[in-house]
């Protein structure tokens, strides 16, 4: 689409430059900058809404985690940031598991199969990181994948919950 808006720019610029209409040349240079750079910013807005990835997994907010935690449930938080960014601040008791394109079973081989898993990142809305991570894992045979919902790691700083 913004390939044929910017064809109609300059087909019409070519026309009103043959018939020297310079106000109208002027008009058509200032469009030419700014409906591709409209465009360009529709598409990035749309592309980030959809980047809600995998909505098919199910989110798990920052208060349901600690109440999770406050119960001792058996839950295994896995934090899929680099591991600098981890050792600066993570969830309490949230293992380090940095996003990687294709995770194998070898991977995951130190991770409990019948327990609830959350990843998060601070990607933010979309979280793009921690969803394909957890994606990867049901790809693997993980049954019990969550996502923590953004404001994620943001979120769990700003309430104060405890961070190793």
């Amino acid at each position: 689409m913004i390939l044929w808006v910017y064809k109609k720019i300059r087909q019409t610029f070519n026309t009103a430059k043959e018939h020297s209409n310079l106000k109208e040349i002027k008009m058509l240079k200032l469009n030419a900058v700014i409906i591709p750079v409209i465009s360009f910013l529709l598409v990035a807005l749309l592309s980030g809404v959809s980047m809600a990835a995998h909505a098919e997994i199910p989110r798990i907010t920052i208060d349901e985690l600690k109440a999770l935690i406050d119960q001792k449930a058996n839950v295994t938080i896995l934090d899929a940031q680099i591991k600098e960014i981890y050792n600066r601040g993570h969830i309490k008791g949230a293992r380090s598991f940095p996003w990687k394109s294709g995770i194998n079973d070898y991977d995951i081989r130190d991770l409990p199969k019948d327990q609830l898993v959350v990843t998060y990142c601070d990607c933010g809305p979309g979280e793009t990181d921690s969803s394909d991570l957890a994606a990867q894992l049901i790809d693997l045979g993980l049954s019990d994948v969550k996502i923590l919902k953004d404001p994620s790691i943001k979120g769990w700083k700003k309430a104060g919950y405890p961070l190793e």
